[in-house]
């Protein structure tokens, strides 16, 4: 993981975050922010890692595609939190490890199951592309680290443009 430590960056990164405050917002009162969350940028196919709202690294990455399964995957804007996590027997599909995103439904103010995850790939060339059948796809050697280094329940927020 391309974590800094140099306080110039942290600076930088810190008010680079602001432009993100809207995203923050977005979070329902009800929910307690986690300290690190992720922003999955739909347009841009990249995931932002926060770490109490400053920005730490960023990843790209590929989400759900409008064409290229039968029906639209495409991802849409909501708040979702880490759920189960897996580390074996995943390829060739899944990559090096899968971490399980449990939606935020709030008209029943609690998290909810689904088959989307943040996980590595066998297809790596399509990273940066909306290609995926509505997960998101990182990089196998990004999806290590963070399967190790980010903890459970940590929220996620996707959103068209930022």
């Amino acid at each position: 993981m391309k974590l800094f430590g140099i306080s110039l960056c942290i600076f930088l990164l810190s008010f680079v975050s602001h432009g993100f405050e809207h995203v923050f917002n977005q979070i329902p009162s009800e929910l307690t922010p986690t300290d690190y969350m992720f922003v999955v940028e739909i347009d841009t196919q990249t995931n932002y890692l926060f770490y109490k709202k400053t920005l730490i690294d960023s990843f790209k990455v590929s989400t759900g595609s409008k064409t290229r399964y039968k029906g639209n995957r495409e991802m849409k804007e909501a708040v979702w939190r880490l759920g189960q996590r897996m580390a074996r027997d995943l390829a060739p599909i899944y990559g090096a490890r899968l971490i399980y995103l449990e939606k935020y439904r709030p008209d029943l103010q609690k998290f909810v199951k689904t088959n989307k995850a943040l996980h590595g790939t066998n297809e790596p060339f399509n990273i940066g592309q909306p290609t995926s059948m509505g997960c998101v796809y990182h990089y196998d050697e990004d999806i290590i680290d963070l399967y190790t280094f980010i903890p459970n329940h940590s929220l996620v927020v996707s959103v068209k443009k930022i």
